[in-house]
This record gives structure tokens, C-alpha cells and sequence, in this order.
């Protein structure tokens, strides 16, 4: 879907990723945003009235979030509104700003919201104030971790200790941060930590991450014949059944059965096998968060996207492109030495490495938009708000393909 025919020019809708403990996907946070003013996130009654448009009529909550929760900065007047929507309040959370009265008709409104089944989430939370009343008939509180120090964390912890709420922690930037707070018992997480790779010392990569390295430079060898390839597929068992079992799967929306990989290198053709493999070698790593597969994922189907905006061929090119500026957060490791062994050619690893090129220009407004830092969101001429909106769609895809081909190796 299109999405960027469904908003005013200028405007997109943006979405944040919360995640659990395991860094599964909880819900997304849904923003509006406007090309003026691209950093802010207002809840602002034209703000959330645009949200909750888009979510519940001109895109489509399914498109927006897919299964999971959506999650909307609320105001006083829209909240007093909610009951006369046709929403469904069972995948809503309510974040409810800090100048949300703390009076008598707050607590009613909050509690019968409560009862329909919205979850309330008391934002930007700090004790000792009058919101403490309102704990009570709230489900979460979401604390600005960027902004609070860790002695002062442990005393926020200590003073919700009686209060039966889960605890967001926002603006968490790394994933040493989420580490640390995931270890003192918060229950979600929100913040850009995943699009930034871990530092680490150690020269070797792991076995079982050097065993995927090399299967996925074999599936990269150019001069690799479809009689080579449908060999070396074969060869990992649960990869051929990985992959037979997705193009079986509705997403491809094929009215036969494919039941060989011969069938299924001639229905998808030998590139797109190959993207779908190592796709579905990278996400049977035991060890990496379903998250951070999908935002690998995500950042594949975007730089395609921008690719075919910008009428750039092969679009494959850029997905490819895509797709391996990632695997350092996949590896853990420097990118200079995951890609080294790979039989890419010079044009993508100085894309990749160098960010010359279209190719590298793609990667890097890839990169700007995971993190929301608008003013390098630019390619070519390309609206900043179609780009953003591309984002959005590519997320979309990626939860498709990770519900369909990643169910028995993914934690969802």
C-alpha cells in the first residue's frame, strides 16, 4: 500500500517500535509528522485526531501495527471522545500526557476507559506529584530513562513497588543501556538501541556465526549456476524446508504446490531465491532478538523501495545493500570484518563500507530514518515525506515475512 496517498502533503505517519524483555516487537507507538517540523511529536488534538484517521480509516490498523499493539498520544478532549469511536480498545494503548487532570472526573473517565479494555500508559512519569493519584487505574507508566540517572531510577522502582504497573523505559540508546535496565526489571523498551551496533574487543567470530558468513558468500558467488545453487540449498535441510514451506505460504499466493527447489528457483528466479535464503539464514540465528531481524528486514525492503521512487535498476542491487549494512548488528561485530569474507563486488562493500555511491546515499537515508534524524532523510528529489512513508510500508512487509517464514525459528 501506497501510504503516502493517504495523508496531506507533507504529513506521514511514523512508528516506533516498543519491545518486550525479549526484544519481540510489543507494540508500535504511532506518531504524526509533518516535513516542517519532522523531530516533534505533539499530542496535540489535530495531532492524534490525524493518528487515529490514519490508523483506523485511511490505512488501516492491520497496515499500521499487524498484530501487535498500537500505541497514541492522547489528549484530555479526544480521551473524552473515545467512547463514542468504533475503535477496538483491546490492541490500544493510551499514552496520557502529563497535563491530563488528576481530579475526581479524570479517575472516572480513566477507569471506564480501563473497563472497555484500552491500556493506559501515564507518560513521562516522575513521582511525587499529583499523578501519583492516578496510578491506581493506570496499567503502565513510561519513564524517560535518558533523563534520570540510575540512583534515581532504583528510587522510582522503590516508590511503584506497591503500584501493580509494568514499567516502559523510553529513550533507551544502546543496548548496553537496555541491558542494564531489561536487569532492573523494566518490562518494555523504546528508544533506537537496536539500529546501534554493540562494540566489541574480540577479533574471531563465533562458529556457528562464521558457518552463516560463509553460507551466505556462497549464495552471493555470481557465476553460481541454478544447478549449483538448488545443490548448496539442499545441502541444509532446514533451509530447503524453510524456503519450499514460504513459497507455499499464502504471502506468495500461488494456486499450486511447489514441491521441489528446481520448482521453486523457476517460479522465484535464481536473485530472489537467493535474497529469500539469506534472509532465512540470518534469521536462524538462535541468538538474535526477533526485533533486530526485522529491522534487517526492514532496512532491505526500504532501500528497495527508495531504489524504485528514484527509478534506480536493479532495485535487487540496493535490497542486497540493504540487507548486508546490517549484519553487523546481526554479528555483533565491526562491519569491515563481517563483510570481508563475503564475495560481494566493489561497488556494494564501498557502499557498504565507504557509503560511496548512490548505493552507499540509499544506505545512509535507510540508516536516517530508523533513527528519525529527518534533515538526512534525502535521495535524489524524493519527497522527505514519501520516503518516510516507504519507511512505514517496508515495516509492514517485514512483519509479513517474518510471520510467514520465520515462525519455527523466531521468538515471536
Amino acid at each position: 500500500m501506497d501510504s503516502a496517498h493517504h495523508l496531506e502533503a507533507g504529513t506521514y505517519i511514523a512508528r516506533q517500535p516498543i519491545y518486550n524483555q525479549q526484544l519481540g516487537v510489543y507494540a508500535y507507538e504511532l506518531l504524526f509528522r509533518t516535513a516542517t517540523s519532522p523531530g516533534s511529536a505533539t499530542a496535540s488534538d489535530a495531532a492524534t485526531s490525524h493518528v487515529m484517521l490514519s490508523a483506523f480509516g485511511e490505512i488501516g490498523l492491520d497496515a499500521l501495527v499487524g498484530s501487535r499493539m498500537a500505541a497514541i498520544n492522547m489528549t484530555w478532549r479526544l480521551m473524552s471522545e473515545l467512547r463514542e469511536l468504533a475503535v477496538p480498545a483491546g490492541r490500544m494503548v493510551l499514552d496520557l500526557p502529563p497535563s491530563l487532570p488528576c481530579d475526581d472526573k479524570a479517575l472516572e473517565l480513566l477507569r471506564g476507559l480501563s473497563g472497555q479494555g484500552y491500556v493506559l500508559a501515564l507518560d513521562d512519569y516522575l513521582p511525587g506529584t499529583s499523578r501519583d493519584a492516578l496510578l491506581p487505574v493506570v496499567h503502565q507508566v513510561k519513564i524517560d530513562t535518558a533523563q534520570s540517572r540510575p540512583d534515581d531510577l532504583h528510587c522510582i522502582f522503590k516508590g511503584l513497588k506497591s503500584a501493580r504497573v509494568e514499567r516502559v523505559a523510553k529513550k533507551v540508546e544502546t543496548l548496553e543501556d537496555y541491558e542494564f535496565l531489561r536487569d532492573m526489571g523494566f518490562d518494555y523498551f523504546q528508544g533506537y538501541f537496536l539500529s546501534r551496533p554493540r562494540v566489541f574487543r574480540a577479533v574471531n567470530l563465533p562458529t556457528g556465526k562464521l558457518t552463516v558468513l560463509r553460507l551466505l558468500a556462497r549464495l552471493q558467488q555470481p557465476e553460481m549456476d541454478v544447478h549449483e545453487l538448488q545443490h548448496l540449498i539442499a545441502q541444509d535441510p532446514g533451509l530447503a524446508f524453510k524456503l519450499l514451506k514460504l513459497i507455499n505460504s499464502p504471502f506468495f499466493g500461488l494456486n499450486r504446490q511447489v514441491d521441489s527447489l528446481a520448482r521453486a528457483i523457476l517460479i522465484l528466479g535464481h536473485r530472489k531465491l537467493v535474497t529469500w535464503a539469506c534472509m532465512l539464514v540470518l534469521s536462524g540465528l538462535q541468538d538474535r532478538p526477533p526485533g533486530l531481524v526485522h529491522l534487517c528486514l526492514q532496512r532491505a525492503g526500504l532501500c528497495e523501495r527508495i531504489a524504485r521512487m528514484a527509478g534506480r535498476r536493479p532495485v535487487e542491487r540496493y535490497f542486497t545493500a540493504g540487507l548486508f549494512s546490517a549484519l553487523d548488528l546481526v554479528m555483533e561485530r565491526p562491519l569491515p570484518q563481517v563483510i570481508a569474507p563475503l564475495p560481494l563486488d566493489d561497488e556494494i562493500k564501498r557502499a557498504l563500507l565507504e557509503g560511496e555511491g548512490e548505493l552507499g546515499e540509499v544506505v545512509a537515508c535507510a540508516r536516517a530514518c530508523e533513527t528519525e534524524q529527518i534533515e538526512a532523510v534525502i535521495f535524489d528529489d524524493l519527497p522527505r515525506e514519501d520516503i518516510m512513508n516507504a519507511l512505514l510500508e517496508a515495516g509492514q512487509w517485514a512483519d509479513a515475512v517474518q510471520s510467514v517464514s520465520i515462525a519455527d525459528t523466531v521468538r515471536r
